[in-house]
């Protein structure tokens, strides 16, 4: 009786083993799978919001110093007039340089503006450069700041309007408004599909465009073919910041 009891128990622990061994084997690949699409998801958010945070940080640092300040009517350029700086050896530092008259006077400028599609693959977004040119020199070499910048899918205005330019300025107040839309491009599409060169939705391809609704007056993301159900191939991200120009 013990030794048949231990074989109906040795038969059941079998059992039990491969009930367990099927069921890791059916629900595993298919969590891993899950896992990997919220990771590649969470990446490519991040990698949106760096892109967009990165450039106005940049931006930030120059403005702070800025004199003077002008922007194309386009809003795609920006351009910054620091003040003269020069060695003081009593101070050990540079400081700014003042006229006669206590006033601050002209230095280097720095141009931020915005090229689409820099690299000939007929994207609808394109990459912000920065430029210097130093105080009585040539301009330097434009360096990228960031890539996958889409103007276009920028917040519209008020009443649905045109979207918001890159950069706005209002002489009256001395303030600067910068408005990034970024995107990252997903990994793929799928589990091992290849990764998409353009943000289009994944469903039919359509482009991505921003609509005034109800919930969202300064517009949501969409697909012009398949309408608010988007499932965009990039992750985006849209920073807006106003910077306060201090410096007389």
């Amino acid at each position: 009786m013990r030794a048949r009891s231990c074989r109906g128990m040795g038969l059941a622990e079998g059992v039990m083993v491969t009930f367990v061994s099927g069921l890791l084997l059916s629900v595993l690949p298919g969590f891993y799978l899950a896992q990997v699409r919220v990771w590649q998801r969470e990446t490519g958010r991040l990698g949106a919001v760096q892109r967009a945070d990165f450039v106005l940080r940049r931006m930030e640092e120059d403005v702070r110093n800025a004199r003077r300040v002008s922007v194309s009517s386009d809003g795609k350029r920006m351009t910054i007039v620091l003040p003269y700086r020069a060695y003081d050896s009593t101070l050990q530092r540079r400081v700014n340089v003042l006229d006669a008259t206590g006033n601050l006077i002209d230095g280097d400028q720095v141009e931020y503006y915005f090229v689409q599609d820099p690299d000939g693959t007929g994207s609808r977004g394109g990459a912000m450069y920065r430029r210097v040119t130093p105080a009585g020199g040539s301009a330097q070499q434009a360096r990228r700041v960031t890539s996958w910048v889409f103007p276009a899918l920028n917040p519209r205005g008020a009443g649905g309007s045109s979207p918001s330019p890159l950069f706005a300025y209002d002489p009256a107040r001395r303030v600067i408004t910068v408005t990034v839309t970024a995107a990252e491009p997903k990994p793929s599409t799928g589990t091992f599909a290849p990764t998409q060169l353009e943000p289009r939705c994944a469903r039919d391809g359509g482009e991505l465009v921003r609509v005034v609704t109800t919930q969202h007056l300064e517009g949501e993301i969409q697909c012009a073919i398949c309408g608010q159900h988007v499932r965009p191939t990039a992750e985006l991200a849209t920073y807006q910041t106003r910077l306060f120009v201090r410096n007389q």
